[in-house]
């Protein structure tokens, strides 16, 4: 004891005496943080944010909106400081907490378990689940955009859920962009009805888009059913179309506002995202000069302005921006698109598997022969490089740390290059049954199978549907960062699923 007690004293000793004056105020600063990051998290069980707005069911059958409480938009400094304060120790708490697994073990059950916890309507909106404590707009265009698909309904009251917490989820972003000079990655609460905008790393870039597919997918589910092409024998109505036009219509002045600013992004000469520029989109953590994935959702973003009545019809327009899309990002000698047009990635024919965004936009129809071959030669791509295996799929095959920004270079560089993401590895699973259907090539099918079967494993091994896995399938962890165990995306995986099993039947 005498020999512990000596070397204690000399570790002691060796503190810096300004670390020992701080010291004090550092761990004190630390608790306030932290219980005003609990009290302000609205997914807190003693939470002081208010649901500001919530659903019922209408005489005829279709869902209105309620205003429980308004929400106020805070601009200052001090709420900008907090925010990102607040983001940091739910990341880090996340880690050290203990995993949030599903109460259930077989596969249906753990399925209905995150259901259930991630879509209750009496929350404030959707999130991922765990440290994603504030609303990331993308979710309601990439994450969640298989949400509102009838064909996987649990079952009534499931189906009812999912509409209202994305209605209301698209309603309360509406809501805070009415008051807000330019729109953001992220919204974040920071009492009871105030909140603040937040940019993870930079300006987003599917932000615009993910609004104007929630209010486009809430009208008619015309549009997951042309995109992903299957049928199931019974699907529940849509009940979210006319709160939907209404707030079309209520909020056509701030989108088309936004969307005049969204255009000041768009290089005049090329027509296309500038290069001078950084945004952010599904890989917010990578710094990238005018990413495919920008451009694509770029092009989706002008297609449904146009639909809704945003802006005037222009066919022509968007048919001109696909093909320099095309010509800007195809690499013949690669097989597939560039990341990006930084002349790094010129010269290294950079690979980035966000090019999966062409599916869900519609960018690309593996239907049809022209695009078809796109889509095969970018799956020869990923397979030749291992990038779908233990399974789908990895963003590239190398890490590429100079690229990130300095907080996740030095603290998780995995997470957005070699590590394995489950929502684009079930639009992989998706795009490969969606070839086989095309072309009858029994390859793909069995492909798309394998992946599935590598999913259904995980869902029952780590009885929830982790949000990223590591480069060897294990689920994602280290000092800094731990993945989203029962992360709601798991409704993508239920899509995969029914689409293999209808081309199976």
């Amino acid at each position: 004891m005498k020999k512990v007690a000596a070397q204690a004293k000399k570790v002691v000793k060796k503190i810096p005496r300004w670390s020992a004056k701080w010291l004090p105020a550092l761990i004190v600063t630390y608790i306030i943080i932290g219980i005003l990051s609990y009290l302000t998290n609205p997914f807190a069980r003693y939470t002081l944010v208010r649901v500001p707005f919530q659903t019922e069911l209408a005489d005829n059958g279709q869902l209105s909106i309620i205003e429980e409480s308004g929400l106020r938009l805070r601009t200052s400094r001090y709420y900008g400081v907090f925010a990102k304060l607040k983001s940091g120790y739910h990341i880090l708490g996340n880690v050290y907490s203990g995993t949030k697994r599903a109460k259930s073990e077989t596969l249906n059950d753990i399925i209905t378990d995150i259901h259930a916890l991630r879509f209750d309507p009496n929350e404030p909106y959707l999130i991922s689940g765990d440290h994603f404590s504030m609303l990331y707009i993308r979710s309601l265009g990439i994450f969640y955009s298989t949400l509102l698909d009838p064909r996987t309904a649990l079952n009534a009251d499931d189906w009812l859920n999912r509409q209202k917490i994305y209605l209301q989820t698209t309603k309360y972003a509406l809501e805070v962009f009415k008051a807000a000079p330019a729109l953001s990655t992220t919204i974040v609460p920071v009492g009871e009805s105030s909140v603040t905008l937040m940019n993870i790393y930079a300006p987003p870039s599917d932000s615009l888009y993910s609004l104007l597919y929630a209010l486009d997918v809430m009208l008619s589910p015309e549009t997951l059913e042309q995109t992903y092409p299957f049928s199931v024998e019974q699907t529940p109505p849509l009940q979210t179309h006319d709160a939907a036009q209404q707030l079309l219509e209520e909020y056509r002045p701030t989108l088309l506002r936004h969307y005049l600013l969204y255009q000041n992004t768009i290089d005049l000469q090329t027509g296309l995202i500038q290069k001078n520029i950084l945004l952010s989109g599904t890989k917010d953590i990578a710094k990238r000069q005018s990413a495919f994935y920008d451009n694509v959702i770029f092009w989706k973003t002008e297609q449904l302005a146009q639909k809704l009545g945003i802006v005037p019809e222009n066919p022509q327009k968007l048919s001109a921006l696909k093909q320099k899309i095309i010509d800007a990002f195809w690499r013949p000698e690669m097989g597939c698109f560039l990341e990006d047009q930084s002349p790094e990635a010129l010269r290294q024919n950079y690979y980035s598997s966000d090019w999966l965004i062409v599916l869900s936009t519609g960018f690309l129809e593996p239907r049809n022969t022209g695009d078809r071959q796109y889509y095969e030669s970018c799956v020869k791509y990923i397979q030749d490089h291992k990038l779908d295996r233990p399974f789908g799929i990895k963003y590239q095959q190398q890490l590429r740390p100079w690229r990130l920004y300095p907080l996740v270079r030095i603290g998780a560089p995995q997470y957005g290059s070699t590590a394995i993401w489950s929502n684009w590895g079930m639009e992989y699973a998706k795009l490969l049954a969606l070839l086989f259907q095309a072309s009858g090539n029994q390859t793909y099918l069995d492909e798309a199978n394998y992946q599935i079967d590598q999913y259904t494993d995980n869902i029952i091994k780590y009885e929830c549907y982790p949000e990223v896995y590591d480069e060897n399938g294990q689920m994602f962890k280290n000092l800094f960062y731990k993945s989203v165990c029962q992360t709601g995306w798991v409704v993508t995986y239920e899509q995969a699923k029914a689409l293999v099993n209808s081309l199976q039947r």
